[in-house]
C-alpha cells in the first residue's frame, strides 16, 4: 500500500516536478470579479502577471472546494492507498478546512491533512519531502513527524516591490504595522506562525536583496546542513543569480527555483524575490 501525496498550487511547484514525485496538484482559485478561473490550469502564471498588470479589477483568491479533494481522497482509497495532504496555512487560506471537510465526508481516517503553516517555497519544501519519504515507501506518521521537524523550523523571507497587494488582499499579520509607513522603503516579510510578519525595512531593493543573502547566513550558522531554495515572481534571472549563489556558497545539491503561483502573487504583486530554508545539526 503507497502512499499518495496531494499538494496545492500555492506550493509553486511546476507540473514536471509534481510528476517526478507522484504529486497529484489541487488549484486554488483566482477571480477577477465574476469570472473564477483554476491557478494554474485556466490561467498560467505567467498570464496572470501580465493581466495583474493590465487589468482595472483587482483579482481575489479562494480555496478549491471540498470536492475537489473528496474526488481524489474516494480514487485514492478505492486503489488501497493512505493520503497524505500537505497544504498551505489555515491562516492564510481556507484551504485545510476545505480538505478536512472532504475528509469528514469520507469519514476514512487513512486521509491525514497536514498544515504546513507555510506558502510557496517553505510549502513546496516540506510537500517534496512528504513526497520524497512516500517514494521510499515510509508510512504516513513517519512522514508526517519528519514534515513537523521542518514546520518547526522552516524560514520564508521575500522581499515585495509594493505591499498594495498584500494589504488589499488581507493577508497580512504584524505586516499590517508596515502599510502606510514604508514610503518608497523595500519591506522584507517572512512567513511566521502561518501568518505574514514584517521582517525588516530597507531603503532600496538593491540592499534588501544584499540583507536576503545575509539573513541565510544568519540561519545556517551553527547547523551541519540546510536545504534552501528560491522563490520570485516575474523576476526569473535575478532568482536564477540568487539561487546560484546559494548553491556555490554553501555547497548545496540543489537550490530549487520556485516562481509563485498566480494565487500567491495575486498578493505578492511583481518582482518578489525571497528564500525558503531549513537548517538543522
Amino acid at each position: 500500500m503507497a502512499v499518495k501525496i496531494i499538494g496545492i498550487t500555492s506550493s509553486g511547484l511546476e507540473p514536471a516536478d509534481a510528476e517526478k514525485y507522484g504529486i497529484t496538484i489541487v488549484p486554488l482559485r483566482v477571480n477577477f470579479g465574476n469570472e473564477t478561473l483554476r491557478d494554474g490550469v485556466d490561467i498560467s502564471k505567467d498570464e496572470f502577471l501580465r493581466r495583474l498588470a493590465a487589468s482595472k479589477i483587482f483579482p481575489t483568491t479562494s480555496q478549491p472546494p471540498a470536492g475537489d479533494f473528496l474526488q481524489l481522497y474516494k480514487q485514492f482509497r478505492a486503489e488501497g492507498h493512505d493520503v497524505l495532504c500537505v497544504v498551505l496555512s489555515n491562516k492564510l487560506s481556507g484551504t485545510w478546512l476545505s480538505a478536512n471537510t472532504a475528509k469528514q465526508q469520507l469519514g476514512d481516517e487513512h486521509v491525514t491533512v497536514f498544515d504546513t503553516l507555510s506558502v510557496a517555497a517553505g510549502e513546496a519544501m516540506m510537500l517534496i519531502e512528504a513526497a520524497r519519504l512516500a517514494q521510499a515507501g515510509k508510512p504516513v506518521p513517519e512522514i508526517v513527524s519528519r514534515l513537523e521537524t521542518m514546520r518547526d523550523g522552516m524560514k520564508l523571507y521575500f522581499v515585495l516591490d509594493t505591499l498594495e497587494y498584500l494589504a488589499k488582499g488581507g493577508r497580512v499579520g504584524n505586516a499590517q504595522a508596515f502599510i502606510g509607513s514604508v514610503l518608497q522603503m523595500k519591506p522584507i516579510l517572512q512567513i511566521h506562525n502561518g501568518l505574514v510578519e514584517g521582517a525588516e525595512r530597507i531603503r532600496t531593493k538593491a540592499k534588501a536583496h544584499a540583507r536576503l543573502r545575509t539573513l541565510v547566513a544568519e540561519h545556517v550558522q551553527g547547523y551541519a546542513r540546510a536545504q534552501m531554495c528560491v522563490l520570485y515572481t516575474g523576476v526569473s534571472e535575478t532568482a536564477r543569480v540568487f539561487a546560484a549563489e546559494l548553491k556555490a556558497q554553501y555547497h548545496l545539491d540543489e537550490c530549487p527555483i520556485y516562481s509563485m503561483s498566480p494565487a500567491v502573487s495575486a498578493h505578492t504583486g511583481p518582482n518578489a524575490l525571497g528564500f525558503g530554508l531549513f537548517a538543522e545539526s
